[in-house]
């Protein structure tokens, strides 16, 4: 698979506002000019030079965390240039450009034993696009202060490998097709999911594509979602703390069998959650030096079942 990267040049322009802000005042660190930072379509930046207290891309702001400005890119992301900002503690501005290739994301054959989630009647498609739109209004809010700290919390207890499924692009039965935007982990069945930080419950709902699911406002644009759920343990509106129940691993929707999946939305833009589940220091980060080896996106057609062979689950590009 060819690997692209994103390329985030520190841009020295003076009296050049970002995103509707005032005009920057500039580091003048040195080697400022030649900092950058590569990053795929999913990945999440991150720029630490700075004790930082806003972030921006895409002409939105948020929050830093912990004083550390990220930046997401979506599994989709434009090609081009997209100017990003980092507005420190002292009220100083630094801006930078983040240059976004396509990746090749590869493309796995799954099979359904339901053909009623593959070709749709009009009740279900009705009730499919509906919920589709109510999923979308949930990534539309105010991102708030953030209320999590990475790592992230492993949405189940001795998490298991997952074979890096995020970005596959899938056909099932030979006819629907969609990109899977999340992660897939053989939990068993009626494990207990876990909220990855402290939130707000969006949304907890039965829908037709994802089965159980939960959506979480974690603040500072991030929501986490947990899908194909058995049983739910929250409600709309329900408090939750890091660790929390959430449901029970099931197989409703849109599923082959039992997992886990674990998706995030952050200022909208659908990243990969693995990298955020492990140290914030494994990121990739605006001042490294520039790689000339390719970086691997290594991405799977299957992760393993236990007590059997490598299940195909399915993607959950419904929610947007």
């Amino acid at each position: 698979m060819v690997n692209m990267r994103v390329v985030v040049v520190l841009a020295g322009i003076a009296g050049c506002g970002l995103l509707g802000a005032a005009p920057a005042e500039e580091s003048a660190a040195p080697g400022a000019q030649s900092r950058t930072v590569q990053l795929d379509q999913g990945e999440v930046g991150r720029w630490s030079g700075f004790a930082a207290r806003t972030c921006g891309m895409y002409g939105k702001r948020w929050a830093a965390v912990d004083a550390v400005c990220y930046y997401p890119v979506d599994i989709g992301a434009k090609p081009g240039r997209h100017e990003i900002l980092l507005e420190d503690q002292d009220g100083r501005s630094h801006t930078g450009w983040a240059e976004v290739s396509a990746v090749d994301w590869p493309e796995v054959e799954m099979e359904l034993a339901d053909d009623r989630f593959v070709t749709l009647s009009p009740e279900d498609a009705e009730r499919a696009k509906r919920e589709r739109t109510e999923v979308l209004a949930l990534f539309k809010g105010e991102p708030g202060e953030p209320r999590f700290s990475l790592p992230l919390a492993d949405p189940a207890r001795d998490l298991p490998r997952n074979e890096n499924d995020f970005g596959s692009r899938r056909t099932f039965n030979g006819k629907a097709k969609s990109q899977h935007t999340g992660r897939d982990y053989p939990v068993a069945e009626g494990r207990p999911v876990r909220a990855v930080a402290d939130g707000t419950v969006l949304l907890a709902a039965d829908h037709f594509l994802t089965g159980n699911s939960v959506y979480v406002d974690h603040g500072g644009g991030l929501v986490s979602m947990n899908f194909h759920l058995d049983s739910l343990a929250v409600k709309t509106g329900d408090e939750v703390e890091r660790g929390q129940e959430l449901g029970k691993v099931g197989a409703t929707g849109r599923a082959t069998g039992p997992h886990l999946h674990l998706g995030l939305r952050w200022m909208a833009q659908r990243v990969d959650p693995e990298p955020l589940l492990t140290s914030p220091l494994k990121l990739h980060e605006v001042g490294e030096a520039p790689r000339t080896e390719a970086r691997k996106s290594e991405a799977s057609a299957a992760e393993p079942v236990e007590g059997g062979p490598a299940a195909k689950v399915p993607d959950d590009s419904d929610e947007g």
